[in-house]
This record gives C-alpha cells, structure tokens and sequence, in this order.
C-alpha cells in the first residue's frame, strides 16, 4: 500500500482510533510549534498533516472494552434448543439495561454435545450472570476473556456456519 505524504484529519482519526475533534484540537496545539511544510490548510480550508507528525497523534485514554468473550460447555446433554431457553432466561433475569449476549451453539467435534461461545455486554452484573449461569446450566465449565478483535472473535465464532443468536434489551 502506498503511503500518503499529506494525511486529513478525518484519515488520522480513523487510523488512530480517535474523534475527529481530539486530531484538531492536537493540531491546534501542534501548529504553535510546528512549521507550514508539515501542517498546512487546502484550499477547501481542511487541515493536512504530514505523515511525519502522525506519531503525535496518540490516544490519552484508552476505553474500556464493551465487550468481553464467554465460552462455556456442559457436562450434561443440553439440546440446543434447550440451552437458547436457559440463556433466554438468563437474560431476563439479570436488571442491567445494557445487557447484551450475543452467542452460537456448536457441536464439539470430540463428543458431539453442544457448547456455546459469544460475546457479552453487561455494566455491573457480571458476577450475577455467571452465578445466574451456573444456577440454571446443571454441570458447566466456562472460559471468559478480554476480546481485543471483536470482528476477528466473530469470524471465529461463526467458523462452522453457525449463525450468532442476539438477546438486546
């Protein structure tokens, strides 16, 4: 890929992850200092910074991830038909308006009994949902980690044609 001389701001808040507003206010702060060959106006009045400078712009907080991965499997034989009712209860159960569980069930490839990966999205219930989880599902193991690619997780997730199953409140 070929890389660009000039970058707007709309680019540089799309490569670093950040708003628009925040790659202004850096450049307001930057064009103190720095001179016109590395940032510049066009001639429609839209700032163009050189690449050079695009280590300045850095992120000064990092955000919480929304979500976070959840696999589980059950010792005991759960249809999937049954395993989407507990979950469904499990949702209901649980007074967080943000919650959100989106899941798949699959069959393990060495037994055949389902197991369910998805992803989470709760505020301050955490602890309820797996002790809701653990109440309803009769034997379960269960893994749960931080999702640092969230469209990577889904890919994974669907790799064997399962379509994600999604509980919003």
């Amino acid at each position: 890929m070929e890389k660009k001389e000039y970058l707007r701001v709309s680019e540089i808040a799309k490569i670093k992850g950040m708003t628009s507003r925040n790659v202004r206010k850096i450049i307001t702060e930057l064009s103190e200092f720095k001179n016109e060959d590395l940032l510049r106006k066009n001639k429609a009045g839209q700032w163009e910074v050189h690449h050079l400078l695009e280590p300045k712009f850095k992120r000064k907080r990092n955000y919480k991830q929304k979500y976070f991965a959840l696999s589980f499997k059950t010792y005991k034989e759960y249809k999937p038909k049954e395993i989407s009712k507990i979950l469904e209860h499990v949702f209901r159960e649980i007074d967080d308006p943000s919650l959100e569980i989106h899941y798949t069930i699959e069959k393990r490839k060495a037994n055949g009994q389902p197991h369910v990966h998805g992803y989470v999205k709760i505020s301050n219930k955490k602890r309820e949902l797996f002790k809701t989880l653990k109440l309803l599902f009769a034997n379960m193991s269960y893994h749960e980690s931080q999702i640092f690619d969230l469209n990577g997780w889904k890919k994974y997730i669907t790799k064997e044609g399962c379509t994600i199953i999604s509980l919003i409140k």
